[in-house]
Order: C-alpha cells, then sequence, then structure tokens
C-alpha cells in the first residue's frame, strides 16, 4: 500500500495487529490481506480469488473499509465486529434503561456507533407509580449515557460516539434543545426529530401541542420552539434536525419504523439493526489519460465493494442475538464515497459551482445504479434478504440481497488513512490546518498543507514566500500571487457560501437510498435566521438531516494556518 506518513501513523495508532506487549506486529498489507480473506471466507465457492479481489480493491485504496473492519476482522482473539451504525430502542423503565446501557457500552467497546430516541421516556416531574417518586426525564438519562460513553475508548480507538434524538413533540424538548448551551454532552450529538405536521404548521405560524402519551401536556407557539432551535444551532451547533417523515418515506420495509440514526446522522435503522460501512475513494478515480473519470475502475469498485460488505454481514460476530437477528434480516450495508472535493480539483471544477454540483451529481447517479446492479446480482446468486417479502421491492419481483446500499459517511479517520483531502462529500478544511486526533487517550496532532494546493501552485511557478504565506493564514484566498484559477478550485469549508454547501448535499442525497453526513460550514458574522432559512430549505428539498456549525461557536479539532 503506497500510503503516507499520516496514514502510517493512523493505521499504526488504530488498526495493525499488536502483540500482548502492545508493539505493532503487522504491515497495512498484511491487515489488507487479514480482512479480505475474513470477507472472503463467507463465499462458498472461490473464496481465494475473491480474496484477492478484495486486496486489490483495499490495496489499491479504490476502496476504504470503515474503522471497525480494519480494527476487528481477521484478528485472533477479537470479536469480528465489522458494523460501524447501531440503533438502540430505550423503553419506559428502568430495566430497559440500564440493559440498553449495558448493550451500549458492549456495543461502543468493539468500535460501534449509536443511536437513540428518547421519546418513549416520560418528561421530567411524571410520577412514577410503582415507587411514587418523580422522572428524571430524557435529558437526565441522556447525562448518564454520556457519563457511560466517557469511560469507554471506542473499540480501544476512541471515545464513544452517541447520538440523542428526541421529537419535536415532547414535553421536554425544549430543555433538550437548550441543554448542550453549557458545553457538556460532549460525546452525544443531538438531533430534533420534525415532522412534516411541524413544519406545515410553523408555516402558518400556529400552535404546537406538546404531548406523551396521547395527553396534550403543553401548547405553545410553533414559531417560539423553531426560535429555540434555531438560536441554540447558532451558539453551539447543536442541535441538527433528523426529518422523521422524510426518513420513514425511504424505509425499504415500511412496517419497521425508523426514528433514530447513527451518531453522525448518516445511517437511519430500526431498534436493533447495525448497518456496515466503506467508501469508495473517488480521489483515485481519475483517468489521468484522458482528464475523466474512470468509470470502468469505478463501476468495478462500486459493485465488488457491495460484495465486499455484504460477506461481512455472514463472517461479522454480533454484540447481541438480537442484533444479529435484526441485522440479518435486512442485510444493511452503506457504500460512500470519500475525496469528492479532491476529484473535482483534479477536472477544474470548483466545489461551490452549478457545474460541479451536477458532476457530482452525475457521479452519484452513476455508483447507485452500479451498486443497485450489484445487490440484484447477489440477490439472485444467494438468495434475497429475509424481510424482501415485506419490502418495497417486493412489488416489483425484484431481487435484492440488502435491504438500504448508499451512504455517506464523514470517513474521518479513513480519510487520513488514504490520503485525501476532502472527507466524504465535504470541500477541503483549507489548504493549511492542524488536526488533533486521540491515540490511546491522548492528543495527538496531525500538520496538513494540502499537496493537490502544493501541486498546483508548483505546476504554475509559485514561489516559496508566497506558499509560506498561504501556510500562515490557512487559506490561499486573496494571497497575492496565487493565481485567480487556483484560488477558485482551493476553497476551503468556511470559504464555500453555505447554500453551496447545502446544494451539494442535496445533489447527492436523491441518489442515496440512506442519508448523508454534511456539516454546512458558517462564518462567525452568521445571523441566526440565516440557520433559519437553511434549516426550512433542508426540509423543502427532502433531505433526511442537517448539521450547521458557525465558526467560533464551540472548540473543534482543526486549527485553521500558523
Amino acid at each position: 500500500m503506497n500510503l503516507t506518513n499520516d496514514g502510517l501513523t493512523i493505521f499504526q495508532a488504530r488498526y495493525a495487529l499488536r502483540d500482548d506487549l502492545g508493539q505493532v506486529i503487522e504491515t497495512p498489507e498484511q491487515a489488507v490481506y487479514r480482512i479480505s480473506r475474513a470477507a472472503a471466507s463467507a463465499e462458498k465457492d472461490r473464496q481465494e480469488y475473491w480474496a484477492c479481489e478484495f486486496s486489490r480493491l483495499i490495496s489499491e485504496l479504490w476502496f476504504v473499509p470503515s474503522t471497525p473492519i480494519w480494527a476487528n476482522m481477521g484478528k485472533p482473539g477479537s470479536m469480528q465486529q465489522p458494523a460501524a451504525c447501531f440503533v438502540l430502542r430505550i423503553e419506559d423503565n428502568l430495566q430497559s434503561m440500564y440493559q440498553t446501557l449495558l448493550e451500549s457500552a458492549m456495543i461502543a467497546k468493539y468500535g460501534g456507533g449509536l443511536g437513540y430516541n428518547f421519546s418513549e421516556i416520560r418528561p421530567k416531574g411524571d410520577i412514577i407509580r410503582s415507587t411514587k417518586g418523580r422522572a428524571s426525564g430524557p435529558v437526565e438519562l441522556i447525562r448518564l449515557y454520556n457519563c457511560s460513553a466517557a469511560m469507554i475508548a471506542q473499540g480501544g480507538i476512541r471515545r464513544g460516539a452517541y447520538m440523542g434524538i428526541l421529537d419535536c413533540t415532547h414535553p421536554d424538548i425544549i430543555e433538550f434543545i437548550e441543554c448542550k448551551l453549557q458545553g457538556e454532552l460532549d460525546n452525544f450529538n443531538l438531533s430534533v426529530g420534525i415532522t412534516d405536521q411541524f413544519m406545515h404548521t410553523l408555516a402558518k405560524d400556529g400552535d404546537w401541542t406538546l404531548s406523551f402519551g396521547g395527553e396534550a401536556r403543553r401548547i405553545i407557539p410553533a414559531r417560539l420552539l423553531w426560535e429555540k432551535i434555531v438560536d441554540s444551532a447558532w451558539a453551539c451547533g447543536e442541535p441538527g434536525l433528523i426529518f422523521l417523515d422524510h426518513i420513514q418515506a425511504g424505509n425499504p420495509i415500511p412496517g419497521q419504523v425508523i426514528n433514530a440514526t447513527n451518531p453522525c446522522g448518516e445511517q437511519p435503522l430500526s431498534p436493533g439493526e447495525s448497518c456496515l460501512l466503506g467508501s469508495i475513494n473517488l480521489a483515485r478515480m481519475m483517468n489521468e489519460s484522458q482528464s475523466d473519470i474512470h468509470w470502468e475502475r469505478l463501476a468495478y469498485t462500486a459493485q465488488t465493494a457491495v460484495r465486499f460488505l455484504d460477506d461481512l454481514v455472514d463472517v461479522g460476530e454480533y454484540p447481541f442475538s438480537f442484533i444479529k437477528e435484526r441485522s440479518m434480516a435486512t442485510r444493511k450495508i452503506g457504500v460512500g464515497i470519500m475525496g469528492l472535493h479532491d476529484l473535482l480539483i483534479k477536472l477544474g471544477l470548483p466545489y461551490d459551482s452549478l457545474e460541479g454540483r451536477r458532476h457530482s451529481a452525475r457521479l452519484m447517479a452513476f455508483i447507485a445504479e452500479q451498486v443497485e446492479y450489484a445487490t440484484s446480482e447477489l440477490g439472485r446468486e444467494k438468495g434475497n434478504f429475509p424481510l424482501w417479502e415485506r419490502s418495497s421491492f417486493s412489488a416489483s419481483k425484484q431481487p435484492r440481497r440488502n435491504a438500504s446500499c448508499l451512504t455517506i459517511a464523514p470517513t474521518g479517520t479513513i480519510s487520513i488513512l488514504a490520503g485525501v483531502e476532502g472527507y466524504g462529500i465535504e470541500p477541503i478544511f483549507a489548504v493549511a490546518y492542524r488536526r488533533t486526533y486521540l491515540q490511546e487517550g491522548q492528543p495527538h496532532r496531525l500538520n496538513v498543507f494540502s499537496p493537490l494546493f502544493l501541486a498546483a501552485c508548483k505546476k504554475q511557478g509559485v514561489e516559496a514566500a508566497v506558499l509560506h504565506e498561504a501556510a500562515n493564514r490557512g487559506t490561499c484566498q486573496e494571497v497575492e500571487g496565487i493565481p485567480a484559477s487556483i484560488q477558485r478550485l482551493f476553497k476551503g469549508a468556511r470559504e464555500i457560501d453555505a447554500y453551496d454547501h447545502l446544494g451539494m448535499q442535496v445533489a447527492l442525497q436523491k441518489w442515496v437510498d440512506n442519508a448523508i453526513s454534511k456539516t454546512i460550514n458558517l462564518p462567525a458574522s452568521t445571523p441566526a435566521s440565516t440557520i433559519s432559512d437553511l434549516y426550512q430549505r433542508a426540509w423543502k428539498e427532502g433531505l433526511k438531516g442537517i448539521t450547521v456549525f458557525r465558526e467560533g461557536s464551540r472548540a473543534g479539532i482543526i486549527e485553521i494556518g500558523g
């Protein structure tokens, strides 16, 4: 494998096999063979052939599996747990709360991220019939789960990561919206579950009923609730929004309600389900000789990735039997992408241009077509997923191995491994920045000076003093001596207009059956009214969720320039 120094550092810190003394005893090439053979063991015929095909795919960095696959699969003495995403149900009783907490700890131990909808938990102050005491409410329960997450090194790799969702009808929704304003709950992402009914009520400037168990508890102006959401998002970047009706409309098995996602929001799941992830590296999909996308390579990569992830559904071990049962019933996988901005730069297309979005949508449509073909062929070869007859695919008699197939994840760690500058579908952070990551509980820094930017500047003869200036500022915008054509291509996340960020997410969501993890970056000067408009547009455009981050609203892991 042709890894960068940073990629090798990440591999050794997080993925490599170690001896009893904690020393690395595995090369990247050996790790690729380890996980490829693990996946291929699910094949009844030609196991060695598929192990070689999977190895080629990953060694060339055309496709990069998610962290749990690298960290767990094929390692002796380790649970063979390949899934990155889980959703669990929490019922309104003490046994369920603590049983789910235990299940969460075990899942996080092996690298899984978890999501929950806390709307079943009775409001704060409600009478508990069995003890005549008062309920603590969902926010206090989230605090308990957050404390547990802080104690767990996720898969021995990172802290636990959770998503907490509360529906917009819950009586404690305002406390939920405002609970992160004081900087607590740093292991949780929070999102409000928004319904179409609420958005229509908001548009009419009507009143909104907060209820629990079918009983109305309070009536407030819908506008008040919306302003609370927007003001908190402006102040600290949370809560995001999850559009519950949009998610349910895209649910391939309508009888199994989906009201929660994994921590970053890209994978909606019903309770007890899990999903495996991996990403196509678009930075490696350029046909340099023709200055175009290498369509044949992309088709091969997408189709082979589906088989790789589907095989891991069979050979993977599950933390609990109910998770195995529900995951095997739908066989959900998430083939995603990373390095979109890298590819656009190579094609000479600005990320924040109409042409860039159109090209990206065309690319995603092609990937969706290849993935659809692959899961249909696997359905014919190996059989449909068990709940196929209850799915939206049965009416057309369409064979299908996996209930859902496409998910665009953040790809933070695996992007560093692969040497990719644009994580997921995000633009590059900046031309120069420092990123902090955790290794064995301690923060470590990676210094990044965009290789693509350096190559473009070298090609046009930009002087070293000019590059020093760009490195110090962390931007090439308005740096004298940087050609305008380079400045146009190398806008960082904070330099791209919020509506262009949103436009890219909208363009790609049309071709993704699950969802997309995407952050709408905003300048510090952004007013709350812009966030309100972005949130409403996201709903109108049919997105399944949205997250914003206003510069300076909270401490981040990225330092620009310097």
